[in-house]
């Protein structure tokens, strides 16, 4: 590299680092203008301050209402040979909100209501499980039973 060069590369680098830092300082000072001291950390004694004129309070605060309403069914998991589903009762209706098959298995034959029953086989290798879903004093119950009719072949 010619001496040219290294003046030019070196004046590149000096007017570089003088942006830089006038652009810092800018920022630094437009940022205290536009928001104020109350961008600085306040100090313990700040805090004590400011503690000292918020009012005391012997009234108990109500929490935040946390009830469900008991119209509005609620999904229940359950688990069953093969794999697991939701399902929610809608007076005596049935529904599947959702099935998964444990590892090694497959879903096949769902059907997820609204009805009265609901279904959903899974099945591996040399299983095939029939899982039938009624409601039961408004709660989702399931019973399996093995699908002799295909052997797990088909």
């Amino acid at each position: 590299m010619t001496r040219r060069g290294l003046w030019m590369t070196a004046g590149w680098l000096l007017a570089a680092a003088v942006t830089a830092g006038a652009g810092t300082v800018a920022l630094d000072l437009v940022g205290a203008g536009i928001l104020g001291p109350q961008n600085q950390p306040l100090s313990q004694d700040d805090v004590a301050r400011a503690l000292e004129t918020v009012p005391t309070s012997t009234t108990p605060v109500a929490p935040a209402s946390t009830t469900t309403s008991s119209s509005a069914p609620a999904p229940r998991g359950l688990t069953v040979p093969g794999g697991r589903l939701v399902a929610k009762c809608t007076g005596d209706r049935i529904e599947l909100m959702s099935w998964s098959p444990d590892p090694g298995w497959r879903t096949d034959d769902v059907s997820p209501g609204p009805a009265a029953t609901a279904s959903v086989k899974f099945k591996n290798d040399g299983t095939e499980n029939v899982t039938i879903v009624t409601c039961r004093d408004g709660e989702p119950h399931a019973e399996t039973v093995a699908d002799e009719g295909h052997h797990g072949r088909g």
